[in-house]
């Protein structure tokens, strides 16, 4: 009894030393980074990370902004500088909205509406989104503060992104191609190239691919015999 009491004590003043010795290293820790931290913002390597993702996304949302800078702006302005909507119900208008809440405001998306309503005093706009089948809102007089764009639609429309169309140059540096030497003949005129492999080049003599094939066929039913051969063996050792 007295053994085991004492074993119980010896066992409770290791695990305090322990909790001692863990609770003095993360009181160093923290002083140091006291020490150390002058008031910068500590970012982790996940945060890295997440940023570096956010931006891959951005750029790649970026990729896909339509171009509408060819496009006649849909509003306005008065004799007074007011701003005014150059549209009437029932047209189509093109907006490009950007994200505001965010301190770079990227861009978020752009659509074409048809304007169901206007109100030419608050700027209010009731519109409709064919794509959604739902209405929507918005305000071209707040939009423009907020760097929202407005846009009148052509028969042209919107472009997408700035793909370039058709197959790419074989020579895109615009550097002169090296000259192909021409062959001639005898009689030092140029010799029409003809096309398909050189003849002969892959040709050869019927007696060596008939001797190949025999030295095949004997290495195989060498192949076989030794197999055979070696199964009687392991029989007869039975």
């Amino acid at each position: 009894m007295g053994e085991r009491q004492n074993a119980h004590g010896r066992v409770k003043k290791i695990l305090h030393l322990h909790a001692k010795f863990i609770y003095d290293v993360i009181e160093l820790i923290y002083m140091a980074n006291k020490e150390t931290n002058t008031g910068d913002e500590i970012i982790t390597n996940d945060e890295v990370d997440e940023i570096t993702r956010a931006e891959r996304l951005e750029r790649a949302k970026a990729s896909a902004k339509p171009l509408i800078d060819h496009l006649e702006d849909a509003v306005g302005k008065d004799q007074f500088g007011n701003p005014i909507l150059l549209a009437k119900v029932g047209d189509k208008i093109i907006i490009e909205r950007i994200a505001t809440v965010l301190s770079h405001k990227p861009w978020l998306d752009t659509k074409t509406y048809v304007i169901t309503n206007i109100d030419g005093v608050t700027g209010d706009l009731v519109l409709m989104d064919t794509d959604l089948g739902q209405q929507a809102g918005s305000n071209y007089i707040v939009g423009l503060k907020h760097g929202y764009r407005f846009k009148l639609p052509n028969s042209k429309g919107m472009s997408i992104g700035k793909r370039k169309r058709g197959r790419p140059r074989k020579n895109p540096t615009g550097a002169p191609e090296p000259v192909k030497p021409v062959q001639l003949g005898p009689d030092g005129k140029p010799v029409a190239k003809k096309r398909g492999r050189p003849a002969g080049t892959k040709n050869r003599p019927k007696e060596i691919i008939r001797a190949e094939k025999r030295a095949k066929l004997e290495k195989r039913k060498a192949k076989r015999k030794s197999a055979k051969t070696a199964t009687r063996t392991k029989r007869g050792s039975k």
